[in-house]
């Protein structure tokens, strides 16, 4: 186990010899090590580092998100275009009721509803919330915006919400991973405010869909399973030491899907899983 130790001369090194920061972050630790060395970083250096780490973290995010998925959800419509796929059994069924209607007529596909649906990611940046689990969140953020490339809102939480990208901004997840890294780590867990203001950031659309990061549950504000229940869709990745069975039943009362991450290895499928 790494102790605090290597962690400063480590941090000591880079300040020293920024210069050797492209060279620190092609090792396959880097990222959890710079997570752990952040606050010891001068400005100068962190500043440079936290672009270099948030480049490599897109590429990863890149490789988790899913951007080939068919959108929308199947409706049965009579009559048949291009680009719809026929009902064959119902077709048939109006087919023998109705002769007359000929066969055209009598013709059911399935069409593809397009849904105005956003999604809002809400990032838990209590005190707990530091080392590798800052990374995840990152990830997960970039992956988000890998995904879905628009309508979607960004929103950083602890006893107070901060909003990192908003549901209309055109902001980058270079920016969008700037604004995470420049956060500081304080407060206790308000998820109620962090659900609310979710919905403020999606509510024109027609499907709302939140994923909510967290490594405890809540201690502020009030409880946020009244509020969880207003998502068509809310998931949940929880990080130790969270009591998963706590925060489970906010992806419960969400309609949405529960991960439990233990360490970096089980983030991908996480995300994967609440993006399906």
């Amino acid at each position: 186990m790494i102790n605090a130790s290597y962690y400063f001369r480590v941090a000591s090194y880079l300040n020293a010899n920024p210069d050797e920061l492209p060279l620190f972050f092609e090792k396959a630790d880097s990222l959890e090590v710079f997570a752990n060395i952040f606050g010891m970083l001068k400005s100068g250096v962190k500043a440079r580092a936290v672009k270099i780490a948030s480049r490599l973290i897109i590429k990863i995010a890149r490789q988790i998100a899913d951007t080939g998925y068919r959108s929308g959800r199947l409706v049965l419509v009579r009559g048949f275009v291009d680009g719809t796929e026929i009902e064959l059994d119902r077709s048939l069924e109006n087919y023998t009721e109705e002769p007359e209607r000929g066969i055209l007529e009598n013709i059911v596909s399935y069409t593809r509803h397009k849904e105005r649906k956003a999604f809002v990611i809400m990032l838990d940046h209590s005190y707990s919330m530091k080392g590798i689990k800052v990374i995840l969140a990152a990830i997960t953020a970039a992956a988000i915006a890998q995904h879905f490339k628009r309508d979607y809102a960004i929103l950083a939480f602890s006893n107070r919400v901060t909003v990192l990208k908003g549901i209309n901004d055109n902001t980058g997840p270079e920016t969008v991973l700037e604004r995470l890294f420049a956060l500081e780590l304080k407060g206790d867990t308000d998820m109620r405010l962090a659900l609310a203001e979710g919905l403020k950031q999606v509510g024109e659309f027609e499907r709302k869909i939140g994923l909510i990061l967290t490594d405890g549950a809540w201690n502020q504000g009030g409880d946020p399973l009244e509020v969880a229940v207003s998502y068509d869709k809310l998931s949940v990745i929880g990080f130790p030491p969270a009591k998963p069975d706590r925060i489970r039943l906010l992806a419960v009362k969400g309609k949405g899907d529960f991960c439990f991450v233990e360490d970096e290895t089980g983030i991908a499928e996480a995300i994967i899983r609440c993006l399906s």
